[in-house]
């Protein structure tokens, strides 16, 4: 009985010397997008033409043509519409980008991941 109180009270002295085996919240947030994560489609607004190959192509159906405002394409000046991207449906695919003709979807490994919350809201 004293050697097995004896052991505990050396394997918590021992455990109070070492690190956290348990890493504090923030850490563990910025490690959950790493080098082998996919990354987040951005769209580069200037690049894009309002194709909708995008949205037409996203298994998820998380791209919608917006209005985008008035381009000259050509000589003429059209309305064009740009894909809106919602990522509580995207599955990080990254067919938009692959389909994107004028390289107007960019994915991007720099930006923190987008979490969505039950809510509805996303950080």
């Amino acid at each position: 009985m004293r050697r097995r109180y004896g052991n505990m009270v050396l394997e918590a002295i021992r455990s109070l010397l070492r690190k956290p085996e348990t890493l504090p919240s923030k850490e563990i947030e910025r490690k959950i997008f790493t080098e082998e994560s996919r990354g987040i489609p951005t769209l580069i607004a200037d690049k894009c033409i309002g194709c909708s190959l995008c949205a037409m192509t996203c298994p998820s159906q998380a791209i919608t043509m917006i209005p985008g405002g008035k381009r000259s394409i050509g000589g003429r000046v059209i309305e064009i519409k740009i894909p809106s991207f919602d990522y509580s449906k995207c599955i990080y695919c990254e067919l938009c980008a692959q389909i994107c003709k004028q390289n107007a979807i960019e994915i991007r490994k720099d930006q923190d991941p987008i979490i969505i919350m039950k809510n509805g809201e996303s950080r």
